[in-house]
């Protein structure tokens, strides 16, 4: 009888330690599976705002580069999505996921690993000047950083700026201006309404270092449309500005979450990335 008790004991330790195990295996088999962006937890997606390509008027190749770095415990899903000026899918510029081609500017969802890295390219030293923007989603937690190359002719680096992603819901936002007359120096930004269906009006007023404003627009945007503007040159062209340095910011606001954007301060051949804040 003892025998057949500790027999029992034995029995039954090991059916729970098998139980046990199984739970066990079942959740590492979990934590490594890979995250479906058809999955119900799919992360906000992140719009990259300004896409640059190609040689504009004979002037300098631009590419552009964007890294999406999976920063989540697990292999995941990622799909991007990427547009003309005018909402349109943007089929006129060479796209690689990769060394994979992107196909009518949609990039179906592809696996990449934990810390894994994936590279999109779009433009090439051969091609008229485009202007687009994109849109990637996740299915877990990522970081998206975009890099603006300048090159010559021979494929020399001029200048580059590297800017981060955009939420794709902000209202009012804030962009510093650097404004030089006499240099050429000034900001440029680039905007885009997200949204799905819908034209909306994003103002944009320009401030002092004094807190008055000097200027303001409205601008109509469609929805899916991008414009990219110079202050001076697009947004305000009738603006009296001395050639002395001087330190402005730009103001954002709609009544409609719908917009992305990013900012650069550009002298000639030279880039500089600008912050934009929610606000």
């Amino acid at each position: 009888m003892k025998t057949g008790a500790i027999a029992a004991a034995v029995t039954i330790a090991f059916a729970i330690f098998v139980y046990g195990a199984s739970d066990w295996m079942k959740g590492m088999r979990s934590n490594t599976a890979t995250c479906s962006i058809s999955a119900t937890a799919v992360q906000p997606a992140k719009i990259i705002p300004q896409i640059v390509a190609g040689s504009f008027e004979g002037g300098p190749t631009y590419i552009t580069v964007i890294q999406i770095v999976n920063t989540s415990s697990a292999p995941q899903d990622v799909s991007a999505a990427f547009y003309k000026e005018d909402g349109t899918p943007l089929d006129n510029v060479p796209l690689t996921a990769d060394k994979s081609s992107i196909s009518n500017g949609v990039l179906p969802p592809v696996s990449i690993p934990k810390d894994g890295v994936l590279i999109i390219t779009a433009g090439a030293p051969s091609i008229p000047g485009k202007l687009g923007w994109g849109r990637v989603t996740t299915c877990g937690t990522s970081s998206i950083s975009t890099v603006l190359e300048m090159r010559d002719s021979t494929s020399k680096l001029l200048s580059l700026a590297t800017v981060t992603a955009s939420p794709a819901n902000m209202s009012s936002f804030v962009i510093p201006r650097l404004r030089e007359r006499s240099t050429g120096l000034d900001t440029a930004f680039a905007v885009v309404n997200t949204a799905s269906s819908g034209s909306a009006i994003l103002r944009a007023e320009l401030i002092d270092a004094t807190g008055s404003v000097i200027a303001a627009k409205d601008i109509l945007m469609a929805a899916g449309s991008h414009q990219s503007l110079f202050v001076h040159k697009d947004l305000f062209p009738a603006l009296k500005e001395g050639d002395a340095r001087t330190y402005q910011h730009l103001k954002f606001s709609s009544t409609s979450p719908t917009f992305a954007a990013t900012a650069l301060a550009i002298e000639g051949t030279l880039l500089t990335s600008l912050p934009v804040e929610p606000n």
